[in-house]
């Protein structure tokens, strides 16, 4: 029994120490993963579907960390897609929790992200 409890011991100093470790590697999300949550809640809410299409929009990811992705969102012009092909203007972006999933969208007006939920109400008010 006291190796069991030094083990354990061991085990919780280590989590303690080494919050991030290879314990919780396997549940964070990789890019590809939390790219494929947002552009999933994008088609979910249709979000641009009242001027563009998913196939004139381009996403590019901005910053990497440990919990969270940033992405943004370009229009893509030319060919099928309207516009000025010299041209990329950003359309929003977005932000992805590793471990939670939750997507949080920039405000630019208030220089933040906030919640996903918030800032589509105000937007489908408009």
């Amino acid at each position: 029994m006291k190796i069991s409890m030094s083990s354990l011991i061991l085990f919780l100093s280590l989590l303690t120490i080494f919050p991030c470790s290879n314990v919780l590697a396997g549940k964070r999300l990789t890019e590809q993963q939390a790219l494929d949550i947002l552009v999933a809640q994008i088609q979910k809410d249709k979000l641009y579907d009242s001027w563009t299409t998913l196939s004139c929009l381009l996403f590019f990811t901005e910053e990497k960390t440990k919990d969270h992705f940033d992405f943004a969102i370009r229009e893509k012009h030319g060919g099928q897609c309207a516009g000025d092909p010299n041209t990329s203007p950003i359309v929003d972006r977005f932000r992805v929790d590793r471990l939670t999933k939750n997507i949080q969208w920039y405000e630019p007006v208030e220089g933040e992200f906030l919640p996903y939920r918030v800032v589509l109400k105000a937007r489908l008010k408009k």
